[in-house]
């Protein structure tokens, strides 16, 4: 798939966002792997700067074939 954005719209950037939500209630399935309550520490703690990253990512991308 990346080829052919590549290929259509140039070079993606990529961006990582690390200690993602799996599910939208934790309640309904049994994930001992993973705390809801760490991840959604991580959330509020990073999701402005997440949200930031990504829009200046989009921006960028816009700009080049634009």
């Amino acid at each position: 798939m990346e080829y052919c954005i590549t290929a259509a719209l140039g070079e993606p950037e990529r961006l990582t966002a690390y200690n993602t939500y799996q599910v939208k209630n934790y309640d309904r399935y049994e994930l001992a792997g993973f705390s809801e309550e760490a991840k959604r520490q991580w959330r509020d703690e990073h999701w402005e700067q997440d949200l930031q990253k990504a829009f200046e990512a989009g921006k960028r991308m816009a700009e080049k074939i634009g």
